[in-house]
Formats: C-alpha cells, sequence, structure tokens
C-alpha cells in the first residue's frame, strides 16, 4: 500500500479520507460538514500536499469541490497553534494553486480562487467541547485593529459520543471513532499495545465497523496505530525528560544559590579563600571564581546575578 513504506507514515484517518481510491469517503465528509449533497466522487479533486507531517506522521486532508478549498487535519494532542498552522498549510495550498493554473496577480481582473475552511478533527484524551473555533488573532501580540487579518480553526471533538449528528451523516468517520475507542477501552485490558489494536480491528470486523477496508488493510491498519501509539509514548517520554532535566537544573540552581549565600557570609567574616575552601569542602579554584563574580562588597551581593554569571563557569 502505497503510504506505508514511506519514511514520514500516514495516520489511518489520511488513509480512510485522503486516498484516491477512498475519496467516495471524503465526499461524504465534506458533506456531513457543510450540509451539501454532491454524490460524485470524481467531482471532488483531493488536494493534500506531500511533505506536512506531525512528528512523523502525516495527519491533513485536503479536497477542491464546486470552488470551495476544504483542509483538513487530525490531532490526538490538544494544540493551541492550530490556527496558525492552519494559516500557513493555506498559504501553500494557494501557492500550488497558482502554478497549476497560471494565475497572473499582477493583472487588473480580480482573480477568483476558491472559498477556504479548515477543521481540525481531535480524539486526544484532554476534555475539550464537542465544537471550538479557535482565532489566529489570539496570538497577535498587538490587540486587531482595522487592517488585520484573521483567520480559524473549527476543531470538532471527534471521540466517540461526541458530535453524534455529524458522526450519524458520515458512517466512515462514526466508524473510525469507534475503532480508536476500543484500541484505548482495551489499552486499558493489556499492557500489550499490538493485542490492543488487534482486538479493536477485530472487534470492528465482527461488529459491521468499517468491515470492507479493515479487511483489506488489517495489517497497514496495525502498523499505522502501532506507529500513532508510539508517538504518544515518545511524546509521553520527552515530557518526563523535561521534568528530571527541570528537576535537576532546579536543584542544581538551589544548590549554587546555597553555595554563594555560604560563600558571601565567610568573605564577610574576612576569611581567607583556603580557609572557605576547606569549611564548604569546595573546589579551591570554584570559590576564587565565586569570590570574583560577588566582588568587594558581599553584604550587598546581587546573588541572582551572581547565579546567571555561574552558568558560565
Amino acid at each position: 500500500m502505497a503510504g506505508v513504506n514511506r519514511q514520514h507514515k500516514d495516520r489511518v484517518f489520511r488513509m480512510l479520507f485522503g486516498y484516491e481510491k477512498y475519496k467516495g469517503n471524503l465526499l461524504e465528509l465534506f458533506n456531513a460538514l457543510n450540509g451539501t449533497n454532491y454524490t460524485n466522487p470524481d467531482d471532488l479533486q483531493i488536494y493534500t500536499l506531500d511533505d506536512v507531517f506531525y512528528m512523523n506522521m502525516k495527519n491533513d486532508v485536503s479536497c477542491i469541490i464546486d470552488n470551495r478549498m476544504a483542509l483538513m487535519e487530525h490531532q490526538s494532542t490538544w494544540n493551541p497553534n492550530m490556527p496558525f498552522r492552519g494559516f500557513r498549510y493555506a498559504g501553500e495550498l494557494y501557492n500550488k494553486y497558482v502554478v497549476e493554473n497560471d494565475l497572473d496577480l499582477n493583472r487588473r481582473k480580480l482573480i477568483m480562487i476558491p472559498t477556504p475552511q479548515y477543521y481540525v478533527f481531535y480524539n486526544g484524551n484532554e476534555k475539550r467541547p464537542e465544537r471550538e473555533i479557535l482565532k489566529l488573532s489570539d496570538a497577535f501580540k498587538v490587540p486587531v485593529g482595522e487592517g488585520c487579518f484573521e483567520w480559524t480553526a473549527t476543531v470538532l471533538n471527534i471521540n466517540y459520543g461526541c458530535n453524534k449528528e455529524l458522526m450519524e451523516k458520515c458512517s466512515i468517520l462514526e466508524g473510525y471513532a469507534i475503532m480508536v475507542a476500543k484500541i484505548k477501552e482495551f489499552r486499558q485490558e493489556t499492557e500489550d499495545q499490538r493485542e490492543a489494536i488487534l482486538q479493536a480491528i477485530d472487534y470492528c470486523i465482527e461488529n459491521g465497523v468499517l468491515i470492507d477496508f479493515l479487511q483489506e488493510h488489517r495489517s497497514e491498519v496495525l502498523d499505522m496505530f502501532m506507529m500513532e501509539y508510539d508517538e504518544e509514548k515518545t511524546r509521553e517520554h520527552l515530557k518526563e525528560d523535561y521534568y528530571e532535566e527541570g528537576l535537576a537544573e532546579g536543584e542544581n540552581i538551589g544548590q549554587n544559590r546555597k553555595l554563594i549565600t555560604q560563600v558571601c557570609k565567610k568573605l564577610t567574616k574576612k576569611k581567607p579563600l583556603s580557609q572557605i575552601a576547606d569549611e564548604l569542602e569546595e573546589d579551591i579554584v570554584l570559590i576564587e571564581k565565586i569570590c570574583n563574580l560577588i566582588g568587594d562588597n558581599p553584604d550587598k551581593c546581587d546573588i541572582d546575578k551572581v547565579l546567571k554569571e555561574m552558568e558560565n563557569i
């Protein structure tokens, strides 16, 4: 299957809705989002970029139909920067559109372009509303004024049980939500991640959920979900590493602050450097450097300034 053996692999969401052979699924999703009734998948042009990915997973789908350009992304981690990501993505899509249609933006005649819309499908573990509108202007450093640009991301919670009306209109999206929910459920029952995914796939096939898709692509789906959850594990490990590094850094700063304070007290008592080093059981070279940073007036030492200077020691 194309897409599975690339360096940056597709998510199952992208496979379900972004592959040419399944563009009928994308048409159904577009209709569900827009209240339209398009029936011919060939009227829809998949317009997804090839080089957009999050970590090592491609999670985007884009299409053009009837002069509308729909941008869609799947996220399993909450990200408040989605409007900016979508804005940049849209810029790349419009660059592509201008080149492919040989548009001259320097003409006096107004160039008409497809109307954009940007959806983010979220199914992470963080509790979020069923529907949120995120604005790019929330990230502006200066309050919005006349002439300012706006771009929005419509974030839809697709955890199973949310947005029921949308799910009723798009059975493929509902099936995807059920499959992910079952993976999460089975992962609570077993530490074997692979087994949990296989159990969820079997459950869906036995209960008529995405049955044709899963029967045809069982191994690819397993591979994709394994990589998705490896990505999740990587994020958790990174958080743990940053936390531990933060603790270590905080502990080191605390120790240095204590050392500077002790040196200041001993300098106030006019003790020689060798004696200070012996009493504190520290290297005399380090004590000498700290004393130079403290200066001639230890009673008025700026400890925070000395701490900052110690970073270079």
